[in-house]
């Protein structure tokens, strides 16, 4: 699974590179584009504790041809060293994440029923299990993790720096990046200080009506307060525990 598919499902934005200023002679991997990405994730891998707000739009496909877009937002909160929280909300649905380094907690907020699993390790380790033993990927993983500070120029076969422009009332460097499977642009904040990732977009060109995804970053926090017990799930007393299964390979 790529990088960017695997940040919040979804797919890639085509940007012809020779059409937004490259030529044959340019490298195909700008510096300036290069050094922009390697900042934003230099930023993020040093950090310790994160917080931050997300939201995303993916759009589906259906028939071939109608385009039905979904939104799903939420909050994630990292301390590598003691554990992670999300809370996400997609449609109608609620759901909290917990893991305090031993076990991951999923809560059904609107049924009041969740789901346990004893993972030990650290957010890593998480990611990995989450996924290969639950068939779960952990929101925004791919921008959190430290494993991942330089993966979106090794999966680059070009990359264009576009230029500063603005994301809401925010200067922004932009930057877009392709290989032969996908094309993706990443939006980040023009302060030298804290060169935050601020928006995602992009399409899938191999898929008939071009679904695309967006997401956007806010809030970002690389020194936050961390209440004690904010990655313990504690049932309420009429709190149901559903079984969670695991995934056919395992």
């Amino acid at each position: 699974m790529s990088l960017v598919r695997s940040t919040l499902t979804g797919c890639f934005f085509a940007v012809s590179l020779v059409g937004i200023g490259q030529t044959e002679e340019a490298p195909k991997i700008d510096p300036i584009a290069a050094e922009t990405i390697e900042r934003a994730g230099a930023l993020l891998a040093q950090a310790e504790n994160i917080s931050v707000r997300w939201f995303v739009a993916y759009d589906e496909i259906l028939d071939g041809r109608e385009k039905l877009t979904h939104m799903r937002s939420g909050f994630s909160l990292l301390s590598r060293e003691d554990g992670y929280y999300a809370h996400v909300v997609d449609g109608l649905d609620t759901r909290e994440m917990y893991y305090d380094g031993t076990t991951l907690a999923i809560h059904d907020v609107e049924k009041d029923a969740y789901v346990q699993a004893y993972i030990p390790g650290d957010y890593e380790e998480l990611i990995d299990r989450a996924d290969q033993e639950y068939g779960l990927e952990i929101p925004i993983w791919s921008v959190l993790s430290k494993r991942y500070q330089g993966q979106y120029l090794e999966d680059a076969e070009t990359a264009a720096y576009i230029g500063l422009t603005r994301v809401g009332a925010q200067l922004a460097h932009h930057v877009a990046l392709s290989n032969y499977d996908e094309d993706w642009q990443v939006w980040i904040a023009a302060d030298d200080d804290n060169p935050e990732l601020l928006m995602l977009v992009g399409t899938d060109p191999y898929t008939q009506g071009w679904p695309q995804y967006r997401v956007y970053f806010s809030d970002w926090d690389m020194n936050p307060e961390i209440e004690e017990g904010a990655f313990s799930f504690q049932p309420g007393e009429n709190s149901e525990r559903m079984v969670w299964p695991k995934s056919p390979d395992q």
